[in-house]
């Protein structure tokens, strides 16, 4: 149960983070990663059934999350969406892992999929961080790709490309 209340208070600091300080791609992050979590405790099996067999609606959710973060990686600026559909994919690839084995042991099973939830609220904070960092030293960061200048998009590096007016936030 502590682990239950150490995640809870670790993903509503990190979401809300991403919320007031973050550009637009945290922000939708943060909104991808709280229906995320509040979808799986909604459809998550009874305790005594608990990950004792391939939890199909709790795949559903992960899956949905992975394809909305993909899409994100499609059109945001920055790196960390791809990274978060890699690891978001991990985890609704586990949820298959009970389709070749007659047997899951629901603790391995529950921590294969949990444990990765760490990883993907902490990339969200670190994602939100350096877009301080970025606000701070440019003045601007994009968040999408059609907000890149043709420059930067050459090879340029941020302090040397010239960005439009309108970027500005990266909002």
């Amino acid at each position: 149960m502590s682990r239950l209340i150490i995640f809870s208070t670790l993903s509503v600091v990190c979401c809300a983070y991403a919320l007031t300080r973050g550009g637009a791609p945290e922000r939708i992050g943060a909104v991808i990663l709280i229906a995320n979590f509040q979808l799986s405790r909604w459809v998550v099996a009874p305790f005594d059934a608990l990950f004792g067999k391939v939890e199909w609606a709790m795949f559903a959710v992960d899956l949905t999350a992975f394809v909305a973060l993909y899409v994100m990686s499609l059109v945001s600026a920055r790196y960390w969406p791809i990274w978060m559909a890699a690891v978001q994919g991990v985890v609704a690839l586990t949820h298959l892992a009970g389709l070749w084995t007659d047997f899951i042991i629901p603790w391995a099973y529950g921590n294969a999929v949990a444990l990765w939830s760490y990883v993907l609220v902490g990339m969200l904070a670190g994602a939100t961080w350096r877009h301080r960092v970025r606000l701070r030293r440019y003045g601007i960061d994009p968040a999408w790709r059609g907000q890149l200048p043709p420059s930067y998009r050459d090879g340029q590096s941020a302090s040397d490309a010239r960005f439009p007016d309108s970027v500005g936030t990266g909002r």
